[in-house]
Formats: C-alpha cells, structure tokens, sequence
C-alpha cells in the first residue's frame, strides 16, 4: 500500500509520547506490540510511521520526521519496503472504503512476521485501526500478540470509537495520545498547504484534531456547517425549513454529513461548558453523549445518516424547549 510522501514529514505535537518511545529504543529492550490511543485525526498512525521508519533504519532530516529522499523513505512510500506493513480498510470497485479491515488482512500477518527482516533489524507493521476489525480480526491480531517473533514490532493504532479486548491492550504497551492545541492544529494544516485564515476556521471544526479538520472542509462542508449554525439560531422555534435546510446541504457528500454531525456536537460541548447550573450543564452533556451514540450506531448499522442527523437536531431542540 502506497503512502504519500507528506506523511513522513515530523509529527507536530505528542511530545511525551515521542519521550517514552525515544527512551524505549534507546534501551534496546522494546515491547512488540505498541497500542497508540487517542481521538481520531491527531496524528496517531503519522506518529506510528515515524516509529516503523526508525525501526526500518531511514535516515532523519528532522526529529521523528524521516528524509523523504531516504531509500528506505521511498520504498515505505511506494509500499514496496520488504519488512514494512499497513493495514487498513480496502476500497471497493467505487472508491468507497469498506466498512471494515477484512478477517484475511490481519491474518497475512502470521506469514509476514514469520520470516526473516529482509533488510536487517526489524519486520514491522501498523493496523490502521482497531476499531475497524470485526471480532474474528481481533482475534487474528490477540494471536499474533500472545506468540510474538522475534524482532517483530505491531503497531495498533485505536480511535476509541469500539470496545477493545482487555487481552490485546494488556498485551501492548498503550501511549496515550490527546488532541493538540489550537496553534499546533493550525501549524499542522498549514503546514500541508493550507493559508493560515483558512486554517483558522478549519481547525475550529475539529479542535485539536488537524486529521478530522481537513476531512471537513470543501464548498460542501462550509455550507453544511453554515445551515446547522443558522438551524441552532432558533432551536425554540425550529421550523421545518430550516431543518430541510440542513438536510439538504449535509446530504451532498460525506464530509458535508460529517461536518453537520460535528458542528452539532461541538454546539452541545459548548453549551454544556458555558452552563453556569451544574444540573443544566449535565443535561447538555448527557445530549452530547446521546447524539455521539447515535451517530454512531447509524455508522455500524449503515443507516440513513440524513434522518439521524434530523433525529439529533430535532433532540436538541425539544431539549433546549425544554430548558426555556
């Protein structure tokens, strides 16, 4: 699987996670299996390349920031490095990726690990993300933990979004990774191109989270997160054709769906904060944590995500009536 040559530039942030790893190679003593876990969109599986290229021997220009002129570099790039692995969902005949990291994936990783570094040091792979397997793939993995090979390294990267096996993050050592701060979401974006006003606003829409931001912008989104702010104007008196509105605007792509679902979200987060009634404040919160699984589920599911976007707003609204 190819990767683009952006992503082995330096990982922005995640300083004591990079201390522990550091130290960890340093001792030559490392675990062989390293369970990276934060939200999505913060650089994790970034961060995990970073580690699999040191392992691998490329040459660094920056620190944790591999020379992408390096041979080791390009060949990791071009998805032809031999000791080097990733893996994530595949995409169908239309582009769209699969729902989740088929059962046949996580077991290839038997035969990989199984021979010999082809290049020397270590054979090394990322599953990019647990929570895309299904109960068979994490049982594929929990084997391949519980019987490791030698010089072999798993890296598992884990949104947080599915329950774990307690015996795969037992068998791992977890780095904890947590969102970034404004500045440094704005430093990532603009760092891949973006002008710093755009990547002011953009970054607002994922704080701390500079991955999920970029997946949430375009003409689509904008919109999308326009017609939400314009809906949540009037939640005592939400009319139907503001609520088609943003039916409308969410449902032309799936960033314009996902950035309607997140500006809900973060409004609630918001309100919550600024409630001066610890009572208050909990109910808002607790209307966050209902639309975030509601949210989820249709995902899981595959439901309609337009009508549990309608079915989200229409629950803040009958909650802020409630309210007033």
């Amino acid at each position: 699987m190819e990767i683009a040559a952006s992503d082995i530039g330096p990982v922005v942030g995640h300083r004591e996670a990079k201390a522990e790893w550091q130290t960890a190679l340093a001792s030559g003593k490392l675990h062989h299996g390293w369970l990276l876990r934060g939200p999505r969109g913060i650089g994790k599986a970034r961060l995990a390349l970073q580690f699999a290229l040191q392992l691998l021997g490329a040459k660094s220009d920056t620190p944790l920031g591999a020379d992408t002129d390096d041979h080791v570099a390009k060949l990791v790039s071009a998805g032809n490095h031999p000791d080097f692995k990733i893996i994530k969902r595949p995409v169908d005949d239309k582009g769209k990726e699969k729902a989740d990291i088929p059962v046949d994936l996580v077991r290839e990783l038997a035969d990989f690990f199984s021979l010999r570094p082809a290049m020397g040091g270590y054979r090394v792979a990322i599953i990019d993300a647990v929570d895309e397997l299904n109960r068979f793939g994490a049982n594929a993995i929990l084997k391949t933990l519980e019987e490791p090979p030698e010089r072999a390294i798993l890296f598992l990267i884990a949104h947080g979004e599915e329950a774990l096996l307690p015996t795969i993050r037992s068998r791992c050592r977890t780095l904890q990774l947590n969102p970034l701060s404004h500045e440094q979401t704005v430093e990532v974006l603009v760092r891949g191109g973006m002008p710093a006003a755009r990547a002011e606003d953009v970054a607002k829409r994922a704080p701390g989270r500079p991955g999920r931001a970029l997946s949430l912008q375009g003409p689509d989104a904008d919109a999308a997160v326009e017609a939400v702010r314009e809906a949540l104007k009037s939640l005592n008196h939400l009319n139907a054709r503001a609520l088609q509105s943003v039916l409308q605007s969410a449902s032309k792509s799936d960033a314009a769906m996902n950035a309607a679902m997140d500006a809900l979200r973060q409004s609630l987060h918001r309100r919550a904060a600024r409630e001066d009634d610890p009572v208050l404040a909990g109910d808002w919160a607790a209307t966050w944590l209902d639309i975030a699984r509601l949210d989820a589920e249709a995902r899981a599911l595959n439901m309609d995500r337009a009508q549990t976007l309608a079915s989200a707003i229409e629950r803040v609204a009958a909650m802020a009536g409630a309210k007033s």
